[in-house]
């Protein structure tokens, strides 16, 4: 049976223990311990030194490549999308620098940016799903056929991209009801901004998409439906090329489920690196592309088909009058 003086001893050896702990703490470990941080922070400073330089040169050399293609983005560009009208879309959480990015190249590029529409978080909402069937039947028009088989994310999606967007040679202007029903304030789904008031809405031919950040929650449902709505966007144009940067193009990101979706991949193009100027050449590259027929996976974020389409540079761009954006940085 264990006694009073099993305790006493037990408490004891562990006073002795912190006791000698202590000593050797504050004795000759402690020396040892000193002389060795002693020698090893003249080491740390050179190789923080030395990384700090890394970086320097790094920021150097980074600005250098952006402010080159700046500079020539004009002559890559040229007026490869001369008098091609474009619906920018962006999707929730979409980098506003980004959208802006994107929207001054296709410009320099010689695109009419007609409108850009923005689809609002409430888009992917599971309530919203009965909201976009009905709206989906009470504004579907002549021209457009209701997909079967199908939820009202995606018969909702077919009407909208059928509105705003229609093959080359077919266009006409976009109907003010579904520009209002689907921008109602009150439901808080699409905003569509057109880029002139004074005249009537265009329909484009082409689409460029520009995603958000993956979503928080229940990503693979999210992305299905965004996904559902590019799909519909190309089909309802001529072509459909969906950008993102960094943040919206890694693992859970709606550009990734497309890469892995074959059916789309095959359809819509993506590029990943649109935060560079030389990821929003690539976009104008690739919506060319796109409007051949042609479609492809580009950028620097897993398996792709290399940094741009390579075949579209075979042919010369016309000379643009844009400035040369000489001295500017990516946004």
């Amino acid at each position: 049976m264990i006694d009073f003086r099993y305790h006493l001893v037990s408490i004891i050896a562990i006073f002795f223990a912190l006791a000698t702990g202590i000593v050797l703490g504050a004795g000759p470990l402690d020396e040892q311990v000193d002389a060795t941080l002693a020698d090893q922070i003249p080491e740390l400073r050179e190789e923080n030194q030395q990384l700090r330089d890394q970086i320097v040169a790094l920021e150097a050399s980074t600005e250098y490549q952006e402010t080159f293609i700046q500079t020539v983005m004009p002559q890559l560009v040229g007026n490869r999308l001369s008098d091609r009208e474009i619906l920018l879309v962006t999707l929730p959480g979409a980098d506003e620098g980004e959208v802006s990015g994107v929207r001054d190249t296709l410009e320099a590029a010689g695109a009419a940016v007609q409108a850009t529409a923005a689809i609002q978080p409430a888009w992917t909402d599971a309530e919203s799903e009965a909201v976009l069937d009905e709206l989906a039947v009470q504004l579907v028009s002549s021209g457009t056929t209701l997909p079967e088989d199908t939820d009202g994310y995606d018969r909702a999606a077919a009407v909208l991209a059928g509105a705003l967007l229609a093959p080359t040679g077919e266009q006409g202007t976009v109907d003010d009801a579904v520009t209002t029903g689907f921008g109602a304030e009150e439901l808080g789904l699409v905003t569509i901004e057109p880029a002139s008031d004074s005249e009537p809405l265009a329909e484009a031919t082409l689409a460029v998409v520009v995603a958000g950040p993956p979503p928080e929650d229940d990503a693979d449902r999210s992305n299905g439906i965004l996904r559902a709505l590019v799909s519909q966007l190309d089909a309802a144009g001529a072509g459909a090329v969906v950008g993102g940067g960094p943040s919206s193009s890694g693992d859970g990101s709606l550009l990734a489920a497309i890469r892995s979706d074959t059916d789309v991949s095959e359809a819509v193009s993506t590029v990943d690196s649109i935060d560079l100027a030389s990821g929003r050449v690539t976009v104008v590259l690739a919506t060319v592309e796109q409007e051949q027929g042609g479609a492809g996976s580009y950028g620097k974020v897993g398996t792709t088909d290399g940094v741009l389409p390579p075949d579209v540079l075979t042919e010369p761009a016309e000379p643009s009058d844009q400035p040369t954006g000489e001295g500017e940085s990516s946004p």
